[in-house]
């Protein structure tokens, strides 16, 4: 917010940043960049992270909000997460199953409940072709980089894809349903309809190229972004009769 956070905020770091293999399972620590995980894996022919290359940020950011990027996910192959807390004074680490974490589309219990901290995590993978994926993870990689040139500021998709099994037949009877994949609607193709492309609050502004993609000009506030959010949200629900929610989190 503008105008500051009174509350912690923990930026967890292990500067050891330590990725350990036993058979087709991997354990690493959260503070490792998910890019490092994801070179580890290819390297030991292990396969079942390759998708999310290109993804910014550390592991325990996957986590949380339940990351993934052309049919994977960062919870498909995960077994179980160490945390730290959980609740009004409960100083203690302890270790989660995957069901306990209650992942779901771009979600989980990280999310709604922050006084968990994620420490470390596993995840078993399956036996692949090093040189196959190192290759799908450069085709993928070169991909993500047309639609988030480097540099880029921006947090990525702004808001979540849209469920169809959440969709009622009046909203999806409005839809083009040549866009909708994996029973998804893409966020991007609802707010390309209604007119968001190169819209601008303040500092912020929606890419020429991309509905999903707000972009800061390098003067963006926080109360540009929320309120260019806000109003997307509206034209879409005004157009469509479907709330599209945020999937980047925001710190009040």
């Amino acid at each position: 917010p503008d105008a500051g956070y009174s509350g912690l905020i923990i930026h967890y770091l292990n500067n050891q940043g330590l990725i350990s293999r036993q058979g087709l399972t991997l354990t690493v620590e959260a503070s490792v960049p998910l890019a490092k995980l994801i070179s580890t894996a290819i390297d030991a022919g292990l396969a079942g992270l390759e998708a999310l290359s290109g993804i910014p940020g550390t592991v325990g950011g996957a986590i949380v909000g339940n990351a993934g990027a052309y049919g994977q996910g960062v919870s498909d192959h995960l077994t179980r997460v160490e945390v730290f807390g959980g609740g009004e004074g409960a100083l203690e680490t302890k270790w989660l199953s995957k069901e306990e974490c209650q992942f779901v589309y771009r979600d989980s219990i990280f999310k709604q409940n922050r006084n968990l901290i994620v420490l470390r995590a596993e995840f078993k993978l399956e036996t692949g072709d090093s040189e196959a994926l190192r290759q799908k993870s450069a085709d993928i990689i070169k991909t993500r980089e047309k639609k988030y040139p480097p540099g880029l500021k921006c947090p990525g998709s702004f808001f979540k894809n849209v469920l169809v099994k959440n969709v009622s037949q009046t909203s999806l009877d409005k839809i083009d349903q040549s866009k909708i994949i994996d029973g998804k609607i893409p966020a991007g193709y609802l707010l390309a309809e209604v007119g968001a492309k190169g819209l601008r609050q303040g500092g912020v502004y929606i890419a020429d190229y991309h509905g999903n993609l707000l972009v800061n000009d390098g003067i963006a506030t926080y109360t540009d972004v929320i309120t260019l959010a806000t109003k997307l949200k509206k034209l879409v629900k005004a157009k469509f009769g479907i709330e599209i929610e945020e999937e980047v989190r925001c710190v009040d």
